[in-house]
């Protein structure tokens, strides 16, 4: 397994970034192919779409990224926005701001999301590292609370009844 860091995503992995990336569409909440792009504020499910997320992945695909590569192929990969403004509850960060993550289904149980966490962590140079999901996502809350992550902010039931989109911040300490 090697991870690579790209500041913009070159043609080696395009294709296959895009493909897990519409693979993974409907695991989503709302579904990635619902959304305009990868910092959207209203997440209410809207209208379901049979088309892949183009829209989204155009968004995504300007954003640096952490790809597992095994084997020569992607076999996961954690977008991000480097310093990109977040608004808290009660103050605005500067953060290196996870916008996607997906692991092939294949590749699941190998602790591929805490290793491109870990890479960002040692790759960024903001303070903070901020991430969103839902409340129901137990394998990346999981994941999240294990590598120190504090809930920063929790919108209730903003994608949908009794779905809330939640927050999650660790402060860098750089050596």
């Amino acid at each position: 397994m090697q991870l690579i860091q790209e500041e913009i995503l070159s043609a080696d992995y395009l294709e296959e970034v895009r493909d897990l990336l519409y693979q993974a569409d409907h695991e989503f909440i709302p579904p990635l192919s619902s959304r305009n792009d990868t910092t959207q504020a209203a997440l209410l499910p809207g209208k379901e779409s049979d088309q892949p997320p183009y829209t989204y992945f155009e968004t995504m695909r300007q954003q640096a990224f952490i790809l597992a590569v095994e084997e020569g192929h992607v076999a996961g990969f954690l977008s991000y926005i480097p310093a990109h403004p977040v608004r808290l509850e009660n103050r605005e960060a500067i953060c290196s701001y996870v916008s996607t993550i997906v692991v092939k289904k294949t590749a699941r149980g190998k602790k591929l999301t805490e290793k491109m966490y870990r890479a960002l962590f040692e790759h960024t140079d903001d303070r903070w590292v901020i991430t969103r999901t839902w409340s129901l996502n137990m394998a990346h809350l999981t994941i999240l609370k294990r590598l120190g992550f504090t809930l920063a902010m929790t919108l209730p039931n903003d994608r949908g009844e009794g779905i809330d989109t939640v927050y999650y911040e660790k402060e860098i300490t750089h050596a």
